[in-house]
């Protein structure tokens, strides 16, 4: 078996003291090494193959190279897939590697905290504030919506109240909600029904009507068939995402009726095959591939990397949210 490279072999082949190799390989600022010797070092990790222990490293560090994103228990969809992709290549500019992990049923994460030992965590669900003081105390860089705005509507982005806006420029003023029924959506349906309650209340328009909805075309007639034979008909229909205004879609078909004649339906997030149903479907569009990034760059602000990232990672920390904005199309 051949034996692994260590960083005295390196210090050795260019000719200086593990301390300097230290120094070089893992880009620490302040100390006076010149270029000459920062070129010998890393010529000889490159001609001998040298690699650095991750674990050695840790412990020496008392965290990994990791950046750990926390998701809620629910289904992957393409905007959280993107705001994952988006994340991973922003952290991996800086030397460091995104690991997403949905929130663990058992032990929460401190738990999991503890056993990855993460440089920074990026929170994609809120957390109960005894786990949250409980990372506060280890000094771990937290990145969360949650916290770092004081708005509590903040994590939905805006959705909401661009749905009920939208729709009440349209003229409607009886509103129906569409969402998942399945607990682990909970926090998001949560804020977003939060979100359009203050729209409506804000534009002097009834509280909105709430219908938990699962994707099954039966359901879903089931509850257009409710809000349109009302004593008050629900005219216009907020989802919850565009699945949800897909199976809205189909509940108004299995009685015969059409978007946004009958129902305006409105979805979020504009999937790809939003523009393909029938009628095409009018939505929210979140540019997850920017949230993505702003999560990643205020969860690397404050760590101990090379100067000339983290400063530019530090300024980018406090940009605004990303801005929402509606795809007009014929449903409504």
């Amino acid at each position: 078996m051949n034996r692994r490279v260590t960083s005295n072999d390196v210090a050795q082949a260019a000719g200086v003291s593990r301390a300097t190799v230290s120094y070089v390989l893992n880009g620490r600022t302040g100390q006076s090494i010149s270029s000459a010797t920062r070129g010998r070092v890393l010529d000889a990790a490159r001609d001998l193959g040298y690699a650095p222990s991750t674990a050695a490293r840790t412990l020496r560090r008392g965290r990994s190279d990791l950046v750990l994103m926390l998701l809620p228990p629910e289904p992957l969809g393409r905007a959280l897939a993107i705001i994952i992709d988006a994340a991973s290549e922003e952290v991996e500019r800086q030397g460091l590697r995104l690991v997403a992990h949905r929130l663990p049923a058992q032990g929460g994460a401190p738990s999991l905290v503890q056993s990855l030992a993460p440089a920074a965590l990026i929170l994609i669900t809120p957390l109960p504030e005894q786990e949250l003081a409980a990372l506060a105390a280890t000094g771990l860089r937290v990145a969360s919506l949650h916290q770092a705005q004081e708005n509590p509507l903040a994590p939905d982005l805006g959705i909401g109240a661009r749905q009920v806006q939208h729709l009440a420029e349209a003229g409607h003023q009886r509103i129906g909600v569409a969402v998942p029924p399945e607990s682990g959506y909970a926090w998001r349906v949560d804020v977003r029904l939060a979100a359009i309650e203050d729209a409506c209340a804000r534009l002097h328009l009834p509280p909105p009507v709430v219908a938990r909805l699962g994707l099954d075309a039966g359901e879903a007639a089931a509850v257009v068939g409710r809000w349109l034979e009302g004593p008050e008909p629900v005219t216009a229909a907020c989802a919850f995402d565009d699945e949800h205004a897909f199976a809205l879609l189909a509940g108004l078909a299995a009685h015969g009726r059409t978007a946004p004649e009958d129902l305006a339906v409105i979805g979020a997030e504009d999937i790809p095959l939003a523009s393909l149903a029938v009628p095409p479907l009018t939505s929210v569009s979140v540019d997850a591939q920017s949230l993505g990034k702003r999560f990643a760059r205020m969860a690397i602000s404050s760590l101990d990397l090379p100067e000339n990232e983290a400063g530019a990672s530090g300024q980018s920390a406090e940009s605004p949210l990303p801005p929402v904005r509606l795809v007009r199309r014929a449903s409504a």
